[in-house]
């Protein structure tokens, strides 16, 4: 692939990032991607094939550096003989609400792209996520048990997706369009401080986590 070529598809990442993201993968038209890229339709078949595969491109350009992150992070958390449950924790939620930490720009829109694609699932969207993040999860739900000893197999994977559902929601929830969290606690719940989400976060997933003989 030449620089231009290489240009020109990174071009159209950015702008379908954006367009994906504001409009919604269903609601996006290509034409919206095209005229933001300042390309043809013509370019998108010849660099992705098909919407299709523009997506899958575009989901696993938004998923490696956000779980290249975690891996390295998780690598350190259990770099010892057994691994820190609050590092374990920390590896997989304190990337994406420190990537999403922004009101506007593209790591704002990184995340919005991965709720959306969680929220409406489809073929082609869960064929990247399971891609993407499968393996990375399988690497945490062992490292979860490493950490927590006595938590069972079904359990580790229980908690696992708690977690993931619990930092998605709390990271949807400090969207400047929304706030819930910060109206209805009167600003006693500061959802712009990334640092005090990740905090409060691994508090709270941890203690669950912890927990594992309750009930």
């Amino acid at each position: 692939m030449s620089a231009k070529e290489s240009k020109t598809r990174t071009r159209i990442l950015a702008a379908a990032l954006e367009v994906f993201a504001s409009r919604g993968f269903e609601a996006a038209s290509l034409r919206e991607i095209t005229d933001k890229a300042g390309v043809n339709v013509a370019a998108i078949h010849y660099h992705f094939g098909s919407r299709e595969e523009l997506i899958q491109s575009l989901m696993q350009s938004v998923s490696e550096p956000l779980n290249q992150m975690r891996l390295a992070a998780l690598e350190q958390a259990c770099a010892g003989a057994t691994p820190s449950l609050p590092a374990v924790v920390r590896a997989l939620v304190g990337p994406p609400v420190m990537m999403s930490a922004g009101a506007t720009g593209e790591p704002r829109l990184l995340i919005r792209l991965l709720i959306q694609a969680r929220a409406l699932p489809s073929e082609t969207t869960n064929h990247a996520i399971f891609e993407q993040y499968d393996s990375l999860a399988i690497k945490f739900v062992d490292a979860i048990q490493q950490a927590t000893p006595g938590l069972s197999r079904e359990e580790a994977f229980w908690r696992y997706s708690f977690a993931i559902g619990a930092m998605f929601y709390i990271v949807s929830d400090s969207d400047q369009q929304y706030h819930r969290l910060e109206r209805i606690s009167n600003g006693l719940c500061n959802t712009n401080d990334p640092d005090e989400i990740v905090r409060q976060l691994v508090n709270f997933i941890t203690a669950g986590i912890a927990g594992h003989q309750a009930g």
